[in-house]
């Protein structure tokens, strides 16, 4: 009689437990289909949302074929998006570029983005991002601009960046200057030239953040105007941010954009 008790005690207790994880699970089932969220996890899967596309962009897969990433869309009012990833040491290359953009990219559009813009055009490019990483990355947080003197170009003949957080990595090239001011825009920067195939420039803010609000322009301004290193005939593609990920160091690790904008004025 006892043994029957003690059974029928413990098969209560694991219906109950059963129950319990079913009731989590259409909780945690219902809020994300409350939320509407997607996730794509191929080599270069992307989606759409809104006036914007994302893109998990592992281009560096193969000097890490043991990785994985994912990105995830958020909420369109606020552009709002995620990205996992596990990342090991590999080459201690870049592996990928998970990011939110407006524009093109090699080809493809975002919808209604009001790119090609000409850069002898001096149009405002406003922008706003706030962000949150986790885990122990080697990473830079990063806005990422095409240019070409073609309007669709099948590759981008300039690129240009501008980081704002980061840690263990450093840009293409070498430094050419330090403690630069932009007008109109917060902080100083040093300024990195290299070639990955094409010009880049790389724009490291001295004091780094996890928000930003301002107009990309004068970065623009100061390659065509000040330097005279980028073509005014040319034009600019694309507003892209994401995280560059060489490595997260054994860990998970995660990029958070709880909001996003980016615009031609």
């Amino acid at each position: 009689m006892r043994e029957r008790h003690i059974c029928f005690k413990f098969g209560t207790v694991v219906r109950s437990i059963l129950f319990l994880a079913f009731v989590i699970g259409m909780v945690l089932y219902s809020a994300s289909s409350a939320y509407g969220q997607t996730c794509e996890d191929g080599q270069y899967s992307g989606m759409t949302q809104g006036s914007y596309n994302l893109g998990n962009d592992e281009w560096g897969l193969s000097a890490d074929p043991g990785g994985w990433q994912e990105i995830c869309t958020g909420s369109a009012s606020s552009n709002s998006w995620s990205s996992t990833w596990w990342w090991a040491e590999g080459s201690g290359t870049i592996k990928a570029y998970p990011s939110i953009y407006r524009g093109w990219q090699y080809g493809t559009w975002s919808p209604d983005s009001g790119f090609p813009v000409q850069i002898s055009a001096n149009k405002p490019l406003p922008t706003s991002v706030v962000f949150d990483m986790t885990g122990n990355n080697i990473y830079d947080d990063a806005y990422d601009l095409f240019f070409s003197p073609s309007t669709n170009p099948s590759a981008p003949s300039a690129e240009m960046m501008v980081w704002l957080n980061y840690s263990g990595n450093r840009p293409a090239g070498t430094k050419v200057a330090s403690g630069v001011s932009l007008g109109g825009v917060s902080g100083t920067w040093d300024v990195w030239s290299g070639n990955v195939g094409w010009p880049v420039w790389t724009f490291v803010r001295n004091t780094q953040v996890t928000s930003f609000s301002s107009n990309l322009q004068p970065f623009i301004y100061y390659l065509a105007y000040t330097t005279g290193q980028l073509s005014s005939s040319w034009y600019v593609l694309d507003i892209q941010f994401g995280t560059e990920i060489i490595q997260s160091n054994g860990e998970n690790g995660s990029l958070s954009v709880s909001s996003f904008s980016a615009s031609v004025d």
